[in-house]
């Protein structure tokens, strides 16, 4: 065995014969490093630890990093710092045809509740599942994808794609992540994309895309013993909250052709992918004795891959402007689009690769699904035209991606290596 240590004593070994103890390891050692965004500080720590992997592999390694004056031009949150680092790694097999296999190294932070373990970036492995931050979303596969590469490389597999590993941040946060740069700058040559950040539930060929708003009520302040006198934006707030209810429902009967998959199907009753409107914050007031002149809203809108963005935006403000003619509210609404819907045909050939692959190395056949969150895939594909689907480990029923106790099972962990190496190796 070869140890390869880092200047942070962090300790990737590449042995003759990769285990799940390798496996383990190797996720570990990449839950450890805290990349939770915001603020996204310790991406070029784990591009490092991770190129010197690859260089033990043969890969042609290229450490990219966004450059500021693009990034501020997309991201303007104070919230955000360091360096956007990213990572792009390359092994030329001779092949005819060549693979970005993509996922990204980013995570949401930790918050509160979580009981195993009781610190998220020290993963602890319990009843047949390693716990902590990210496991599934998204690190646990680039620990598989390496065990994977390991595997082959000590048996002398050859693999019957060119590779193009590309490893990215700031998914998590949306608008415009490393992927979209590498999109944007033509990094992106496969003749497919495998996306990894997904679950492991189906072959996801679909995803909504997303829109972020913001909704400022406007009021009038005075003293709260007077009220009358005044507007109370807060009270106004409420009632505009009721009415996109209105609104809620009216989007939320829609439905895609996309199918969900089967869990979402038991847990809800849900047959296909839907669009939803969601308020998730508010905030208004300074102090409980003044009547608050502004209240602000926001939320998002996941949008379906039939729809187009110009129509989502335009029915939220024409809802917003028979709230505003209703009941005589000063409001202001800006929308922000994220990450477009992605969908490919489910008859692609590369997802009936991919479907192969990921049912002979799970034992059951894996259906075709959709997803009704966003990826930043949608963004990628729109630029490059490849034929993309997702592919991932854990469970959207019990995994508690972005909760408290994130987890996968080890199971899982081991049938995606064999995945990729079915993928990889055989077609």
């Amino acid at each position: 065995m070869e140890e390869v240590r880092t200047k942070d004593n962090l300790e990737v070994a590449v042995e003759k014969e990769p285990t799940e103890k390798y496996l383990i390891d190797s996720l570990k050692d990449l839950v450890r490093i805290p990349t939770f965004v915001p603020p996204g500080e310790h991406y070029g720590e784990i591009v490092d630890l991770l190129i010197t992997v690859f260089d033990e592999l043969e890969f042609e390694c290229e450490r990219i990093e966004i450059p500021a004056d693009i990034y501020k031009s997309w991201q303007r949150s104070d919230a955000l710092h360091g360096e956007r680092v990213n990572l792009l790694a390359i092994k030329d097999y001779g092949a005819k045809e060549s693979i970005d296999i993509y996922t990204h190294l980013d995570v949401v932070p930790a918050s509160e509740g979580w009981t195993v373990p009781p610190s998220p970036f020290d993963p602890v492995i319990k009843d047949g599942r390693i716990y902590g931050r990210g496991v599934a979303d998204s690190k646990g596969t680039v620990a598989a994808l390496l065990t994977a590469l390991c595997i082959m490389n000590a048996n002398s597999l050859e693999s019957r794609y060119n590779l193009r590993i590309v490893l990215t941040t700031d998914e998590e946060i949306g608008l415009y992540s490393g992927l979209c740069f590498f999109a944007d700058e033509g990094f992106l040559k496969g003749d497919y994309l495998l996306c990894m950040d997904s679950n492991s539930e189906g072959i996801c060929v679909g995803t909504n895309g997303v829109l972020n708003w913001e909704m400022v009520v406007h009021g009038r302040s005075c003293h709260s013993s007077i009220p009358f006198l005044g507007v109370n934006a807060v009270e106004n707030a409420s009632v505009v909250i009721q009415e996109l209810n209105v609104l809620k429902s009216d989007i939320e009967r829609r439905e895609s052709k996309v199918p969900c998959s089967p869990e979402i199907t038991k847990i809800t009753g849900q047959k296909q992918i839907k669009p939803v409107f969601n308020v998730t914050m508010i905030n208004g007031g300074v102090k409980e004795n003044l009547i608050p002149s502004s209240c602000t809203l926001r939320g998002d809108r996941r949008y379906i891959p039939e729809e187009e963005v110009d129509a989502v935006k335009k029915e939220f403000v024409e809802a917003v402007a028979a709230i505003k003619a209703k009941h005589g509210i000063d409001l202001d609404l800006y929308q922000v689009p994220g990450f477009p819907p992605m969908f490919t045909d489910p008859d692609d050939e590369w997802v009936i690769r991919v479907k192969d692959a990921a049912s002979d190395a799970f034992g059951v056949s894996k259906p075709i699904i959709g997803v009704q969150g966003g990826l930043d895939i949608g963004y990628a594909v729109k630029r490059t035209n490849q034929p993309v689907c997702a592919f991932g480990v854990g469970s959207s029923a019990d995994s508690n991606v972005h909760g408290p106790d994130e987890n996968v099972r080890i199971s899982d962990l081991n049938n995606y290596v064999k995945f990729l190496i079915r993928l990889l190796v055989s077609g």
